[in-house]
């Protein structure tokens, strides 16, 4: 998923070619794809994922719009998740994505 948007494809493109590939390999897939979830690359690393989640509502809410839950990954991966109450917040973070950089606590991030 993340290659195939640093490599300049649609991100759901990438969720498209994830569920090709479960569906080949016969692999039950729980629900259909979240149209209101971003996977945000590029994070500080931090071991604090309460900080971690508060960072991404700050950067993330005041822009696009609320925030039903935000979570950045425990292993100290730098990359976390946003789940927006409303599909079009994720339609305005990518078209802010595709004209200038969305910060998360002053580095460029990759959604």
């Amino acid at each position: 998923m993340v290659y195939t948007v640093r490599q300049g494809l649609n991100p759901s493109d990438g969720t498209s070619i994830i569920h090709s590939c479960a569906a080949m390999l016969g692999l039950q897939l729980e629900n259909d794809l979240p149209n209101n979830v971003l996977i945000v690359t590029g994070l500080l690393k931090t071991k604090d994922t309460t900080q971690g989640r508060q960072y991404l509502i700050e950067a993330f809410e005041p822009l696009f719009g609320d925030i039903e839950s935000a979570a950045i990954a425990s292993s100290n991966k730098g990359f976390g998740f946003v789940r927006f109450v409303h599909p079009r917040s994720v339609q305005r973070a990518l078209e802010r994505f595709n004209t200038s950089e969305i910060e998360v606590q002053d580095v460029s991030v990759m959604i």
